[in-house]
């Protein structure tokens, strides 16, 4: 079963495209194809100092276990998941059943505390996967864009503070990407568009200022959209430098993605 058009940073979506493929739960903490024909997982290394980054690969049907490694790791407090998807790569004519392409995404992120905050912020990274029964592999990475991040920053510093703030003491900034998958022709990668929002809390939030003198208004009170950090770009594969692109540069939104 092929699923879905519209897929959020944070959670799954729910309309149909061929060419966005919504894994499944399997066993343990593996995420499968619908059919079970092959499950990929992440897992963590049991041992401390064993190599770490390594997608597991497992066709139930066969007990044909592959263990591919990754450009990622979890050094220096980074954290990998899986993105629940795939994307499909249409098969040339001529190509044989069993040779089946898709992007596969790792979403990798990082965690920072400071004083009366904290914040995460991830990326999302789309590489080839080849499952050709004969020659398994990862290939390059094609993509790599801002995914998802939730900052929080603490603005009440006294009593008076809490009363002009109506006791929203802490500004927070949020953003989340999202991608759609359009058809393409046999054999190449299809084309992407990427959706950004951001939002701050409260409305009048901005994180390059000092907020904590602000007098909010019940109407600030609102989680507010960003218009220059909420943009949408449609993102196409150059066979030149190997990776997708831009229609137009994003915008510089580190004020909302960097924890």
């Amino acid at each position: 079963m092929l699923l879905p058009l519209l897929i959020a940073a944070a959670q799954p979506a729910a309309v149909s495209d061929p060419v966005v493929i919504a894994l499944v739960a399997g066993e343990g903490d593996r995420k499968c194809l619908p059919d079970k024909s092959l499950c990929l997982d992440l897992p963590a290394p049991a041992k401390a100092g064993e190599a770490d980054g390594a997608l597991v690969l497992t066709a139930p049907m066969t007990d044909d276990v592959r263990d591919l490694p990754l450009p990622y790791s979890r050094d220096d407090g980074q954290s990998l998941d899986l993105w629940p998807y795939l994307i499909a790569v249409p098969p040339h004519g001529d190509a044989s059943t069993d040779a089946r392409q898709y992007l596969m995404g790792v979403v990798t992120s990082q965690t920072a505390m400071y004083s009366g905050g904290g914040g995460n912020g991830s990326r999302l990274h789309l590489l080839r996967l080849d499952t050709t029964p004969s020659n398994m592999r990862v290939g390059d990475e094609v993509l790599d864009v801002v995914w998802d991040s939730s900052l929080m920053i603490r603005a009440c510093f006294s009593e008076q503070a809490m009363k002009d703030r109506r006791d929203a003491c802490h500004d927070e900034y949020n953003f989340t990407g999202t991608l759609s998958a359009g058809l393409a022709e046999a054999g190449e990668l299809p084309a992407l568009t990427y959706r950004a929002v951001a939002t701050a809390y409260p409305r009048t939030a901005r994180r390059s200022q000092d907020n904590g003198g602000l007098r909010l208004k019940a109407a600030d009170l609102v989680h507010a959209k960003d218009p220059e950090c909420s943009y949408e770009r449609t993102l196409r594969y150059n066979p030149a430098t190997s990776r997708y692109e831009m229609d137009r540069p994003a915008p510089d939104c580190s004020d909302y993605t960097t924890p």
